[in-house]
C-alpha cells in the first residue's frame, strides 16, 4: 500500500490551482458537507483542519467551534495563504506534509480531513500517526477516493498508450485493513459513488487542473500532443457518454470515522 510520491510536485500542484481552486471544487465542497454533517462532536479544545486547502472547511470549522484553537495544516503555502484571507479566530496556520504530522502525541480533540488522505505515501502509517496526535477518545473525520475513482478517464487514456496518466486509489478492503492494524477503538466506513458529466474532454481536464488534481504520480509523457491527443482521448472515451451525450467521470467516496 505503500507508494512514492513527488510531494513538491503535489504541493506545485495545488500552489498553482490556489487562486482558482473554489470556482472547479463543487464536488470537494458536496463530500465535504457530506463529511461535516457527520462529526458530531459537541466541543473540542484543539482542531486540525488536516489539508485545508482554501480553508473554505476550516471557516466552517472556526464557527462550530467558536472556543477552539485550530489548526490549519496543508502541503501547498499558496493555499495555506487563501485561507490567510478568511476571518478565522484563533487560528495557526502550519505547512507540512500529511505523512510527517508535527503534532504531539495526545494533543488533538478533533481532526476533519476532506479528500486529502489519498496523497499519503502510506496510509496504515499515515493512520498511525493521527491516531498518535489524537487524544484517548478523540475522533477523525476523513474522505478519501477508492479504486474506480476516474475509471472513464482511465479508460480512455488506455486508447492513447500504455502509462498511467490517472493516480491509483486504495481499495475498501485496503483502507479497513490499515484501520484493522492501527488499533483505533471504533471506526465507521460509509462508501458512496458520485458522478460528474462534462461536454467534452478538455472539459474534464481543465476541471481537474482547476483543483489541483492533475498531478499524477509515476507520470511519463505522451507522445501525441495537441489536437490529436484530444481526438484520440474523445475517441476513447465514446463507450462512457450518457443519454444526454455528456462525458460522466465518476469518483467513488469513502467517508470514515475513527475514534481513538
Amino acid at each position: 500500500m505503500a507508494q512514492t510520491i513527488d510531494k513538491q510536485a503535489v504541493a506545485d500542484s495545488f500552489s498553482k490551482a490556489a487562486s482558482h481552486y473554489d470556482q472547479f471544487a463543487q464536488l470537494q465542497r458536496d463530500i465535504g458537507e457530506q463529511l461535516l454533517s457527520q462529526v458530531n462532536a459537541s466541543s473540542a479544545n484543539t482542531v486540525v483542519d488536516l489539508g485545508c486547502g482554501t480553508g473554505y472547511f476550516s471557516e466552517k470549522l472556526d464557527v462550530q467551534f467558536p472556543h477552539s484553537e485550530l489548526t490549519c495544516f496543508d502541503l501547498s503555502p499558496a493555499m495555506l495563504n487563501q485561507t490567510r484571507q478568511r476571518e478565522l479566530k484563533n487560528v495557526h496556520f502550519q505547512q507540512g506534509d500529511i505523512d510527517q504530522l508535527p503534532f504531539d502525541e495526545n494533543s488533538v480533540d478533533l481532526i476533519y480531513s476532506n479528500l486529502v488522505i489519498q496523497w499519503s505515501d502510506d496510509f496504515c502509517e499515515c493512520l498511525k500517526q493521527i491516531k498518535n496526535s489524537l487524544k484517548v477518545g478523540a475522533k477523525a473525520y476523513l474522505s478519501t477516493l477508492l479504486i474506480g475513482t476516474l475509471d472513464e478517464l482511465t479508460q480512455a487514456w488506455k486508447s492513447v498508450d500504455d502509462n498511467p496518466h490517472t493516480n491509483r486509489f486504495l481499495s475498501l478492503t485496503d483502507i479497513e485493513n490499515c484501520l484493522k492494524q492501527s488499533g483505533f477503538s471504533k471506526t465507521q466506513l460509509k462508501k458512496e459513488t458520485r458522478t460528474l458529466a462534462y461536454k467534452n474532454v478538455l472539459e474534464v481536464m481543465r476541471a481537474l487542473k482547476g483543483i489541483g488534481a492533475n498531478h499524477v504520480h509515476d507520470h511519463q509523457a505522451t507522445k501525441l500532443t495537441g489536437k490529436r491527443l484530444v481526438k484520440q482521448l474523445e475517441m476513447g472515451y465514446l463507450p462512457f457518454k450518457n443519454e444526454q451525450g455528456l462525458l460522466n467521470l465518476t469518483y467513488q467516496v469513502c467517508y470514515i470515522e475513527i475514534t481513538k
